[in-house]
């Protein structure tokens, strides 16, 4: 079984290939204004340095969110499309779900800037209950933030690999938002 990872909810884009037992990791960092242009051309030199194509890979996988909003949009519709052209199996996993990744209890937190945070509550391991915390809104338990060492490519590689075996697929990745882009707000206020 071959599954290729996705993360572009980031400042960088993070790939993750499982082939059989073995786990395959790149970060690229590009800067997050130009996921776009640098994502498909690094899935093709990831999957070529290995002698593989898309058409190799047996499940696709996105990270969903929260986080960057255009990260988010163009990850998931690379991989809706890349997993529809080639008729292959989708897994979505979340950012929540990867900070989550070996702690017991707490909040998983990721910065939305000027005070503000996507959260998600975790009890043993696994997101209860996820929420947007505005600034001054009181955060109650330990506070788990993303890693950007190996333990973020090795939770997404674990993750992926245990919903597989659980068969957790989906039909089609949606964007996962805790809130509305900043353009739908300023739409609702006229």
């Amino acid at each position: 079984m071959r599954a290729l990872g996705v993360d572009t909810t980031r400042d960088f884009i993070v790939l993750v290939l499982l082939d059989g037992d073995e786990t395959v990791s790149v970060r690229v960092d590009e800067g997050n204004k130009k996921h776009t242009s640098v994502l498909l051309p690094s899935v093709d030199r990831l999957l070529e340095g290995r002698g593989l194509t898309p058409k190799d890979i047996d499940v696709f996988s996105a990270v969903v969110g929260p986080g960057s909003f255009t990260g988010i949009r163009v990850g998931v519709s690379a991989v809706n499309a890349m997993s529809y052209a080639l008729q292959k199996k989708l897994v979505e996993v979340t950012s929540l779900e990867l900070i989550a990744y070996h702690k017991k209890d707490g909040v998983a937190l990721i910065d939305a800037l000027h005070g503000n945070y996507y959260g998600g509550y975790i009890a043993d391991g696994a997101i209860t209950e996820m929420r947007y915390f505005e600034e001054g809104d009181e955060i109650v338990g330990e506070k788990h933030r993303m890693q950007s060492d190996d333990t973020y490519a090795e939770a997404y590689a674990n993750i992926l690999r245990r919903k597989i075996e659980q068969g957790g697929f989906t039909d089609a990745l949606s964007p996962l938002y805790l809130r509305e882009s900043q353009a739908e707000r300023e739409a609702k206020r006229g």
